[in-house]
């Protein structure tokens, strides 16, 4: 599974729990669970921000490598 389609899976859940926490009913007997359900977007936010950071880190990474090589391998051409 790619980052990407693991950032979309993470925004098909949170639309689950965006529908689930605005069609609860807002009876006392719910307050339970609505502080569940926004528990869990909250977690899943974080988690979701934690996964695009890694992956802007890690493409920058790629990238100097990448430049690292390339600058290395024309030093050993010229």
């Amino acid at each position: 599974m790619t980052v990407k389609e693991i950032i979309n899976k993470l925004e098909e859940i949170e639309g689950s729990l965006d529908d689930a926490y605005y069609s609860l009913p807002e009876y006392e007997a719910n307050s339970d669970s609505s502080s569940y359900i926004d528990s869990a977007r909250d977690e899943l936010y974080v988690l979701k921000e934690n996964v695009e950071k890694y992956s802007r880190e890690m493409a920058e990474k790629i990238e100097a490598t990448r430049d690292m090589w390339e600058e290395a391998y024309f030093n050993s051409v010229s």
